[in-house]
């Protein structure tokens, strides 16, 4: 079970590349919106989707995403996945949830595979692999990333709202990726939940 602290510290090289995804995905999203006159809150999944499109060819670019062996994106619809250091990442832009501690942590809803992913089941992230399974929650006030992001550790979840169960919710920003060990070992959650048995 991986601590908050531990994952900022495992995630620390790869910060700066997930916030630089996101940015240019923004950066195409209002662009290709201005050029075709499009009005985002019409269509709110297609600025996202394009968002997220983008996002994943960058993050490809630098091995990060997860892909099938034929070489295209494990998730449909651009879903974003980041495999680092044994840890499996869900970028995620949530629109509905759990709200807690004024974040919105999505439900899995119906669907096993991300109720496994949420549940931390081996290999429900990557197949053969054992990972820590880990959200990373983004934002974006009028087309820029919002800083921090929010990342959790899920327990466990399904389509209802009492169902969610988490073990820690904390922020990650950009000025993470250039604080040293000392200051990473001493990073706490915003939120820390205890789990059964404890």
């Amino acid at each position: 079970m991986a601590l908050y602290a531990e994952s900022v510290r495992q995630l620390q090289p790869v910060i700066p590349l997930i916030f630089s995804a996101l940015d240019v995905g923004l950066e195409a999203a209002n662009e290709h919106h201005t050029n075709n006159g499009l009005v985002r809150s019409d269509d709110p999944w297609h600025y996202a989707h394009t968002a997220r499109r983008i996002a994943l060819d960058q993050l490809r670019s630098e091995g990060l995403q997860v892909e099938t062996e034929s070489g295209r994106p494990l998730y449909a619809m651009s879903g974003l996945l980041l495999f680092y250091k044994d840890m499996a990442v869900r970028i995620l832009r949530p629109s509905d949830g759990a709200r807690t501690g004024g974040t919105t942590i999505p439900l899995p809803g119906r669907s096993k595979k991300r109720q496994a992913f949420w549940s931390q089941a081996e290999g429900s992230a990557i197949p053969g692999l054992e990972t820590d399974n880990l959200l990373l929650l983004w934002r974006d006030r009028e087309g820029k990333l919002t800083d921090p992001m929010t990342l959790v550790r899920p327990t466990g979840g399904g389509h209802r709202r009492n169902s969610l169960s988490i073990d820690w919710v904390g922020k990650l920003s950009k000025e993470m990726a250039t604080l040293r060990a000392a200051d990473l070992d001493e990073l706490e959650p915003d939120q820390q939940y205890k789990q059964l048995g404890e």
